[in-house]
């Protein structure tokens, strides 16, 4: 879990470099695109960090491996696969049940 979170680091060291190093203004299309994925990348990482320092507390109080939802045991095999999951699959299922579904935009035909 340290070397993730050390990988983690390394990773929004050299983002946010890259994003400093760019125009708040892009030249040109392709620039602007560059930026804003850059930048999405970085947000993403830091949701990667603060679920790894999460789980790093939860290793250090023991609760590591209970369900925030039900607090039942969860399975090995689903810590690792997904080491700084919080959820049991089945509290899981339901929270997904539960979560708005995005809406699609469908482009009206021209016939």
């Amino acid at each position: 879990m340290n070397q993730l979170r050390r990988f983690r680091l390394q990773q929004l060291t050299e983002l946010d470099a890259e994003i400093d190093g760019t125009a708040v203004v892009p030249a040109n299309a392709g620039d602007a695109a560059r930026r804003e994925v850059t930048i999405k990348l970085a947000l993403a990482a830091r949701h990667a960090l603060s679920d790894i320092d999460e789980t790093l507390a939860l290793l250090a109080t023991g609760k590591y491996g209970r369900c925030r939802g039900c607090d039942a045991e969860i399975s090995i095999q689903l810590l690792q696969s997904i080491p700084t999951t919080r959820w049991c699959l089945n509290c899981r299922q339901q929270l997904n049940r539960q979560e708005p579904q995005p809406q699609v935009q469908r482009v009206a035909s021209r016939a």
